[in-house]
């Protein structure tokens, strides 16, 4: 197991389950180090049930997590963030989230097209090569805001996109990874799809959903520095061999993988 975990999730997404503890005493079980909570981060005004947790659970959320940081102080160092899409609209919340120290971090993860206040699209599903610029358009936004220290599962896109690493996505591709490299930001090989979906096979080729292998060869060919994201929505699922993929990939493309994360 990597001495790291930065991307974890709580019950209040409401598709997780266990509690906080029980997240924090899988971690050491697994000799984690330094472990970051990074729940679907709460949005004032926007409810989505399943998806993400109310807003009025933020300050549950917060005070649970500071108190497991001082309760397991000398055995695992914890961390409190948000997983979180980039909407223009909520800028002065992230930056409130940050600036005034209710968190510590947060992780790029654009999941959803947002129209008004209602989920239009799960990126995820992208099926058509306009959904997937979207796609790329929107993470390319967020991340130059300076607001996240990382970006979740960039390749995100590629999980049901039913044309293969077109001219569209390998472009896309290009342009995420391009960008990263000019501002310095790490990219996440996620695992997470790896134990909802676990390999299937589209065009004939057997994969998994992500972590989607093209992409990181792109990825390798810009120095671009990576994160693993555990991407835990149940206790077990920190300790489980998942991680050996994301070892194969950082060892085949010759990635550098970053293990630590400043706060």
């Amino acid at each position: 197991m990597f001495p790291y975990c930065y991307h974890t999730h709580t019950a209040r997404c409401g598709h997780a389950s266990g509690t906080d503890e029980e997240y924090v005493l899988a971690a050491i079980s697994a000799g984690i180090k330094r472990f970051g909570f990074s729940d679907h981060i709460f949005y004032p005004g926007l409810s989505s049930p399943t998806m993400r947790g109310e807003y009025s659970e933020l300050e549950g959320y917060v005070t649970s997590i500071n108190a497991l940081k001082v309760k397991y102080a000398r055995q695992i160092e914890i961390h409190l963030g948000f997983e979180s899409e980039y909407y223009p609209e909520f800028d002065g919340y992230y930056k409130h989230l940050q600036e005034d120290h209710i968190v510590e971090y947060l992780i790029l993860g654009q999941h959803f097209l947002l129209e008004g206040h209602h989920i239009k699209y799960y990126f995820g599903d992208s099926r058509t090569p306009e959904i997937i610029q979207e796609y790329g358009r929107a993470l390319i936004v967020g991340m130059k805001t300076g607001l996240f220290r990382y970006v979740a599962h960039p390749d995100l896109y590629m999980a049901n996109y039913p044309f293969g690493f077109d001219e569209t996505a390998k472009q896309i591709a290009h342009d995420i990874c391009r960008t990263a490299k000019e501002l310095g930001m790490p990219l996440e090989i996620n695992l997470g799809a790896i134990r909802f979906r676990g390999l299937f096979t589209l065009l004939g080729e057997t994969r998994y959903a992500y972590p989607y292998e093209p992409f990181w060869e792109i990825a390798a060919s810009y120095d671009i520095p990576v994160y693993v994201g555990i991407d835990a929505h149940h206790p077990q699922e920190l300790c489980g061999d998942e991680y050996q993929v994301a070892l194969e990939i950082i060892k085949k493309y010759k990635l550098r993988h970053l293990k630590t994360l400043k706060f």
